[in-house]
């Protein structure tokens, strides 16, 4: 994590300096700098879930939690929406959910299914999989409510970029201080992956800004909220975890789910 935002603040910090964004607002400095500590606080609880469960799992689940709150908050705010994007929305709900649920059908492939289940998780990780959730979605309201205040573009993602990397060091900080990190050796082949995962995070960040400031939040929360999809085939690639039938139907789903809300948007 400390890599990753590193790599992500110099980037970030490169292009803003590059754009020569006027200063935020004082309302949008403070809304980016919680989005920030929210957003490193979700990918804290997310990583660590990661590591202890299955990524087919945990990324899933999170999303739900994550997408859910800022919708809900939008559409109570006034946010308009059409038949086609509420079709689409729950469509895509309904993918997030089916790919988070047991492998308790067939496989899909040669594999057998896994008997693991998130019910069977200690409530530990049931914890870190809240934490991660609530984290990203304070994060989607936090940038957008910089972003509506003035705040610019570059400069709120700044912001974030700037907490991530100082909460992040903290912690580091804090884990040596204790003597947990006593032992650990930081392999060179981790470093260019976090790196490219700091990229990631940031290209993450512009494109969500990106698509709140052309559609409404919950629409923008919603398809960013799709990612399980593409972690639960690179997990099915990269990893060698199952892809069960009842997982294949869910990106079925997310497809549709994309196509009704892109054509929604543009009605």
């Amino acid at each position: 994590m400390l890599i990753s935002q590193t790599f992500g603040f110099v980037l970030c910090l490169g292009i803003a300096i590059v754009q020569a964004e006027p200063p935020p607002s004082q309302e949008a400095a403070v809304w980016a700098l919680l989005a920030g500590a929210s957003g490193i606080v979700g990918i804290a609880g997310f990583y660590t879930a990661l590591s202890r469960g299955t990524m087919g799992l945990v990324a899933p689940l999170t999303a739900v939690i994550a997408a859910t709150i800022p919708s809900v908050i939008g559409i109570v705010n006034g946010a308009v929406l059409g038949p086609l994007l509420i079709v689409g929305m729950v469509s895509a709900l309904v993918a997030v959910v089916v790919i988070s649920l047991p492998d308790s059908v067939p496989a899909f492939g040669l594999a057998r299914p896994s008997r693991a289940s998130i019910s069977g998780s200690r409530l530990s990780e049931l914890a870190l999989l809240l934490v991660a959730g609530l984290g990203f979605a304070g994060f989607f309201l936090g940038i957008a409510a910089a972003r509506q205040s003035g705040g610019g573009f570059w400069w709120p993602l700044m912001l974030v970029r700037i907490v991530g990397l100082a909460l992040t060091a903290v912690g580091v900080l804090a884990l040596l201080a204790t003597g947990r990190l006593r032992g650990v050796r930081l392999s060179r082949r981790s470093v260019p992956i976090a790196a490219v995962a700091g990229a990631g995070d940031l290209g993450g960040n512009v494109f969500f800004l990106l698509a709140a400031t052309e559609t409404s939040l919950p629409v923008a929360v919603v398809l960013s909220s799709l990612y399980p999809v593409q972690t639960t085939l690179l997990a099915r690639w990269v990893l060698h975890e199952r892809l069960t039938l009842l997982r294949a139907v869910g990106v079925g789903l997310a497809i549709l789910a994309v196509a009704l809300i892109s054509v929604g948007s543009a009605a």
